[in-house]
């Protein structure tokens, strides 16, 4: 039996803690988009992490629950487009429940980009 590669989004590139989130957003620069606003500021750690916070203004739970999927799979198939020692929180506006993958993809490096700058 052939064994698939993991394509799991492990803890390490997660950001948990509430003191880490208020860290990011009281010291951190902030990059306002259409669908999200993006928060960022290094670590050192020799990773990005990612954290995300999607309120019920969004939508449902199962609407809410996809945004932050596909937030997730971004940030992982695009790893390498991301610097390396980065923290970033992405807090979802109303506009990202009727995105596809692309358009928020495409938003999201955008907002790195300017972010880093």
């Amino acid at each position: 039996m052939v064994r698939k590669p993991q394509e799991g989004f492990p803890w390490r590139y997660r950001i948990v803690r509430a003191s880490d989130y208020q860290s990011i957003y009281g010291t951190g620069q902030k990059v306002h988009a259409e669908r999200f606003v993006l928060y960022g500021r290094e670590n050192s750690l020799d990773h990005s992490r990612l954290g995300m916070t999607v309120s019920r203004r969004v939508g449902k739970a199962v609407v809410r629950n996809r945004v932050k999927r596909l937030l997730r799979e971004i940030f992982r198939k695009s790893a390498d487009d991301f610097p390396n020692h980065f923290d970033f929180v992405v807090n979802a506006k109303r506009g990202c429940a009727t995105a596809d993958y692309r358009a928020l993809r495409a938003e999201l490096l955008d907002a790195i980009r300017k972010l880093l700058r």
